[in-house]
């Protein structure tokens, strides 16, 4: 049987992954958690109005989503992943999932990198979702992605994610702006 390649995801790779797969299941990873940790300046923010996005740290768990990439695929796959992923350190785990363990390859923060922020207080982290805009959309739309992605494979989003959209809902109010939905 040929080697299988996993990829794990837990913020817009889980909804917007952009490669090919075969087979995606839920996943859960231990060990490691989400955290809005890294800035965005392109994607996600721009330099002027920098947005903030997911990124994984050590301690607790995780749930997101593990996708199966045909071998085929694999070496194009890796390498546009290296690009999208490049703030990132790229990293091999072992997953559970509904049909047993695997291992995928993911993406956990990297304090070397110069967008890595590490936590903010949560103030700071809903005006930086609030405000910023990117080349594939909103920090807030990231946001919400993420959201929905863990709602729509049964999971509840932990308490933080919710936290910090009600904060940024209210800075949107603030700001005369609509809450996100």
């Amino acid at each position: 049987m040929a080697r299988q390649h996993w990829i794990f995801g837990y913020g817009s790779l889980m909804w917007q992954p952009e490669f090919a797969y075969i087979e995606r299941r839920p996943a859960l990873l231990d060990g490691w958690h989400r955290a809005h940790a890294l800035c965005s300046t392109a994607s996600w923010g721009s330099i002027e109005r920098p947005g903030l996005i997911l990124t994984l740290v050590p301690g607790g768990t995780c749930l997101g989503t593990a996708f199966r990439v045909a071998p085929g695929h694999w070496w194009q796959t890796r390498a546009y992943l290296r690009q999208r992923e490049a703030a990132y350190r790229h990293v091999q785990v072992s997953v559970e999932t509904p049909r047993g363990k695997i291992s995928a390859l993911t993406f956990a923060a990297d304090p070397r990198h110069p967008r890595f922020i590490g936590r903010q207080s949560l103030e700071t982290s809903a005006r930086m979702i609030a405000q910023g805009e990117g080349s594939k959309g909103t920090s807030r739309g990231y946001l919400t992605g993420t959201l929905a992605a863990l709602r729509a494979m049964g999971g509840r989003p932990e308490p933080t994610l919710q936290q910090l959209r009600v904060a940024v809902d209210n800075v949107l109010r603030l700001g005369g702006e609509q809450p996100i939905s």
